[in-house]
């Protein structure tokens, strides 16, 4: 089977010939760690073939932040914290240099949208119809963004020039873009949208419906000529234990859209809607499926989820994620048991593409993710689970440990904290 079969296959619950390669992805903090314990630029460089992860390809470019930007303001800078505007309008505290790149870490002040007419503003900021939101563009101010998260950036490909491949490709073809939960907190903050579902449940209605809108126009003539097999609709909308929004909210609110988007992308032919979203996914499965979303991922373990119990209760779900990061700092026989279990689950179940439950963070030695990777792949070759043990081949290919990360250390260097002495 290819890449593409398999990953339609197991969505569809039908036999494959082995579950696919996919591990997670490091993040740059996570590689400027490893390339400390013996990672070379070269393997660095070539990870995807290092590792042996199966492939994937996405449609294009789809930028869906403001148009034009907010400037960015510095109000203050005191040692390695800045108070500033970023390109969202949205006042926040960052560490200008972060602990971990890739997890960047931010506090937030105040948001641009409090009523409905700072909401009138704000769509003037949002046409889907501007081109610079499928084309490449040249000339893009150098963002103070760690990361470089929510901004446009130069260069991309317009997906009109990859109609064709996209066609012909024989690995997934994905499509991620920002829902309705995440770019109404974009536009209001986690705080002011929650007291607007009560206090101004008028103004939430609208910015749903417009970010509906704005999604099927700026979707419609790419989903009609490119067949995307995985469209990932970002939302980030839980915490441990439970959602952001109640169960009766995301019925008044999220629900409605949510259907008319599954009926857009599925008369588009696309195989599988997918939530992503942190966080305890219970909640979320009980309200949007299988009428609205036909999966959802990374399904973090540190919120509560269970695969097993979670496949078994949701018949035909599609998820992906669930092996608990956290179980990879460790021992390898810590590591195996947690790897051996969601892979149990994946056999017994279907529907379930095992990798790292978020990016993979930099507190993971590189030698056990490596172990990892080379049991992973013997478990979907269809090792056995109890006895397994894989060859460890790829970490002899890597150099001398220089330093192990520091999560602590790194944190208390970023704000300053071994100057206070703390």
């Amino acid at each position: 089977m290819t890449a593409r079969e398999r990953f339609r296959a197991i969505v569809d619950r039908r036999p494959v010939d082995r579950l696919p390669y996919v591990w997670g992805g490091p993040r740059n903090s996570t590689f400027a760690a490893w390339r400390r314990q013996g990672l070379s630029e070269e393997l660095q460089r070539n990870w995807q073939s290092f590792t042996g992860a199966d492939g994937g390809m996405g449609i294009g470019k789809f930028y869906t932040g403001p148009l034009p930007h907010f400037e960015e303001t510095v109000i203050s800078e005191e040692g390695n914290i800045r108070t500033w505007i970023d390109s969202w309008g949205v006042k926040r505290i960052d560490a200008i240099r972060q602990p971990t790149e890739g997890f960047a870490t931010r506090k937030y002040l105040e948001f641009p949208v409090k009523s409905p007419a700072d909401f009138e503003r704000m769509k003037a900021r949002f046409d889907p119809h501007t081109p610079e939101r499928v084309h490449p563009v040249t000339e893009v101010p150098v963002t103070m963004n760690p990361d470089g998260y929510r901004h446009n950036v130069p260069g991309g490909t317009y997906w009109g020039d990859l109609v064709e491949a996209c066609n012909a490709a024989d690995v997934p073809v994905t499509l991620s873009i920002a829902g309705l939960y995440w770019t109404a907190r974009d536009w209001c903050g986690f705080e002011g949208l929650s007291m607007m579902v009560y206090d101004q449940p008028e103004l939430v209605h609208e910015m749903f419906e417009y970010w509906t809108w704005f999604l099927m126009e700026l979707l419609d003539e790419p989903l009609r000529r490119i067949p995307v097999d995985q469209i990932v609709l970002n939302e980030d909308m839980a915490f441990k234990c439970q959602s952001m929004l109640s169960p009766d909210s995301m019925r008044q609110f999220m629900l409605p859209r949510y259907k008319r988007l599954y009926e857009f992308c599925k008369e588009r032919g696309v195989h599988a809607v997918v939530m992503d979203s942190d966080g305890y996914n219970g909640q979320i499965l009980d309200v949007m499926y299988p009428e609205a979303i036909d999966g959802i991922e990374p399904f973090e373990i540190a919120a509560g989820n269970d695969t097993e119990a979670f496949l078994a209760k949701y018949p035909g779900v599609f998820i992906g994620g669930g092996i608990d990061k956290r179980e990879l700092r460790f021992s390898r026989q810590q590591l195996r048991a947690e790897v051996a279990l969601r892979y149990g689950h994946a056999r017994k179940y279907g529907g379930y593409v095992p990798h790292v439950d978020h990016g993979v963070p930099p507190d993971i030695p590189l030698r056990n993710f490596l172990y990892f990777v080379e049991l992973a792949r013997g478990f979907c070759d269809g090792e056995d689970l109890a006895t397994y043990e894989p060859p460890c081949e790829l970490e002899k290919q890597l150099g001398e440990i220089d330093e192990m990360f520091d999560p602590k250390s790194a944190i208390a260097q970023a704000y300053g904290m071994e100057e206070a002495g703390h």
